[in-house]
């Protein structure tokens, strides 16, 4: 699986255990790009069990795209506090998309860290977490005159253009801003086509603009793309990738590897339409991506959890109004219905990950020595 060279006496690898090789790749350069797909349980619960190596290595920051820029005082609040603040973590996820992104696991990744900075000494700098998203739509529902916040139009209206490429850019500032002025390191969560930073990719004739792309362009070499398995939008790779390890002597469970010294490197994309350097041709993995991070394959995955007993009567009226901003009607949305929505996309985060190509059945056998007609 490996291209390094091995010794005679001695065989080795360019296998890292999975935090080893991201703690490695981080101290390295001043950001890591982590793409992710959504929603995956063992994703996350890595991230929250990671902090306390990245912090040990020099690497105070961890940004997302999961809480939103606005609360960032609470946030920093919340991960300084004496005590845990339950209810102030679970404000920070509803105030990003109300009931629709209200995690548990995601919410353990603030405890870890407000349980790494307890640990620390009065004087040690604080470990942080830096909110990268903000609001993409109109959120009071007599502003919108019974149209849908969720429309894309209407996002792009309000925000006065196309919402991604406005996301990027205030991310890719608020990085700026929050990490690297101050000379900081941060590993940066977010979904995969995010973090695109060299390949540039097309959507109606026209190139999209990524945070990586950005902080690419301006940084060079000191920002590095990591991705998981998975989070590249090519089934077929996928499931190269995956046979790959299957066959592979080291027989790994969970690693990290830069892609430049593995045959990974070289599986094709052909699902992934882009440009690289101005110029179109064809991709292969360790040309979109400096690093691969595999933690079980995609039948192993499993979705987050809902947080519990989020619809209080405090905020039943705030979430009521959140969501008819997204699905309009005439009478409120009942809080034993807010409950079924929040369940119903929890049993769907898994229908938008990365499916592997089905497997065709092989054609029936043909009987050669057939019986001749009497």
């Amino acid at each position: 699986m490996n291209k390094s060279e091995v010794d005679e006496q001695e065989p080795s690898s360019s296998l890292q255990s999975a935090s080893d090789h991201l703690v490695e790749l981080a101290r390295s350069k001043q950001l890591v790009l982590l793409g992710d797909q959504t929603g995956i349980a063992q994703h996350v619960h890595f991230i929250s069990q990671v902090l306390p190596d990245l912090y040990e290595a020099g690497v105070h920051n961890l940004a997302w795209e999961f809480t939103n820029s606005r609360t960032q005082g609470s946030l920093d609040q919340l991960l300084t506090s004496e005590s845990w603040d339950e209810v102030g973590c679970t404000n920070l996820f509803i105030d990003l998309l109300g009931i629709g992104f209200t995690y548990f696991e995601y919410a353990e990744v603030l405890r870890s860290a407000w349980s790494l900075n307890k640990s620390l000494d009065p004087q040690a700098p604080r470990f942080r977490v830096v909110g990268l998203g903000f609001p993409t739509y109109v959120e009071d529902p007599s502003l919108l005159e019974g149209r849908s916040a969720a429309e894309l139009e209407l996002r792009n209206w309000w925000m006065g253009g196309h919402y991604r490429d406005i996301a990027a850019f205030h991310m890719a500032n608020t990085l700026t801003n929050e990490v690297l002025r101050a000379g900081g390191r941060a590993v940066v969560l977010m979904s995969g086509e995010r973090t695109t930073t060299r390949l540039i990719q097309w959507e109606e004739g026209l190139p999209t603009v990524s945070v990586g792309n950005l902080l690419h362009r301006w940084m060079g070499e000191g920002v590095a793309r990591a991705i998981f398995h998975g989070s590249v939008s090519d089934s077929q790779a996928a499931e190269r990738v995956e046979s790959l390890i299957a066959a592979a002597p080291e027989k790994p469970e969970t690693f990290g590897i830069s892609l430049e010294l593995a045959t990974l490197g070289n599986v094709g994309l052909n699902e992934v339409v882009g440009s690289l350097d101005g110029k179109e041709t064809s991709l292969r993995l360790k040309d979109v991506a400096d690093s691969y991070i595999w933690l079980g394959n995609i039948e192993s995955w499993t979705p987050c959890q809902l947080i519990e007993n989020v619809i209080t009567e405090e905020n039943f009226e705030h979430l009521e109004s959140r969501y008819r901003a997204i699905d309009p009607r005439s009478e409120p949305w009942t809080r034993a219905e807010l409950e079924q929505i929040r369940i119903d996309g929890q049993t769907e985060i898994s229908d938008s990950w990365l499916k592997l190509p089905a497997i065709e059945e092989p054609p029936a056998k043909r009987n050669r020595f057939r019986r001749r007609r009497g």
